[in-house]
């Protein structure tokens, strides 16, 4: 049985679409300067700072520059897969010499800087060992990272949210920092649900989706944020790496995935975008 010609055009449409939305992203850093810093006054007060103070505290403890750079972090649980996306959004594989180190246990102790690819030296992608990991306390892990001194968190998980995953929200929408949620590892997931349930890679996807979004709504209700949710999205690293890359789609059910990876490069878009708009005062 062939493959319907509205199916084959949908396909190529959603390629067109995924290499249009990471050369705007990449035009963006390259040809844009930010107007102003990452880092709000209501942002720094979460640390107890002025801007000026948390700008300089974060050059100091991190050499992250808040001020002329875009910074955007990767943090989550262990296991989850951060290291994995940062090297896709650098256009490297996990065994690559330069990319952020990969293992089962918690293999970053200390905030790293990546570059994205493309933009080296413009806006980098950081690696945050996990909360409630030994030496980062939730309690405490918004002002020892100084959350506030990036342009959004990318909050990582797997199966399921942990109460550090909620603390790191609540701080996030008390002091408003931009945050989206990102569900990993969906290409293994829809995998696993095709074995098990027997069940078409499409309705696999689906499912994974509406469960994903389903845990987030129950947990984020759970911790009362009174009708707040943040973008979710559910993505596959090695997909994400073929789309930084420009490398075909083999198959299609990742291209059924484009949505998601594709969305979380618009997020990244739109919150560094704010930055090249002149303050209003």
């Amino acid at each position: 049985m062939g493959i319907a010609l509205s199916t084959v055009t949908a396909v190529a449409s959603a390629a067109v679409a995924v290499v249009s939305s990471v050369k705007g992203l990449v035009d963006l850093f390259r040809n844009e300067t930010p107007e102003h810093p990452a880092v709000t006054e209501v942002g720094a007060s979460g640390a107890g700072m002025t801007t000026e103070q948390a700008i300089q505290e974060a050059k100091r403890r991190f050499n992250l520059d808040a001020a002329y750079k875009w910074n955007f972090a990767m943090i989550g649980q262990t296991k989850a897969g951060k290291s994995s996306l940062v090297n896709a959004f650098q256009g490297m594989k996990d065994n690559d010499p330069r990319a952020a180190k990969v293992g089962v246990t918690e293999t970053t102790f200390e905030p790293q800087a990546f570059p994205l690819s493309g933009v080296e030296g413009r806006c980098f992608i950081w690696d945050l060992p996990g909360a409630n990991t030994p030496g980062n306390p939730a309690k405490n892990y918004f002002e020892d990272k100084l959350l506030c001194a990036f342009d959004g968190l990318l909050l990582v998980s797997g199966d399921t949210f942990l109460e550090s995953d909620l603390e790191v929200l609540k701080h996030a929408q008390r002091y408003g920092i931009p945050v989206a949620l990102v569900r990993t590892k969906s290409d293994m997931h829809i995998f696993n649900m095709v074995y098990s349930e027997e069940i078409e890679p499409a309705a696999a996807e689906r499912k994974l989706r509406i469960e994903a979004r389903s845990n987030m709504e129950k947990n984020v209700k759970r911790a009362g944020f009174g009708g707040w949710f943040p973008s979710l999205f559910v993505v596959s690293s090695r997909v994400m790496y073929r789309k930084v890359k420009g490398e075909p789609i083999g198959s299609m059910q990742e291209m059924d995935e484009g949505s998601t990876e594709e969305g979380l490069i618009g997020w990244i878009y739109t919150e560094a975008k704010k930055r090249t708009q002149k303050p209003s005062h």
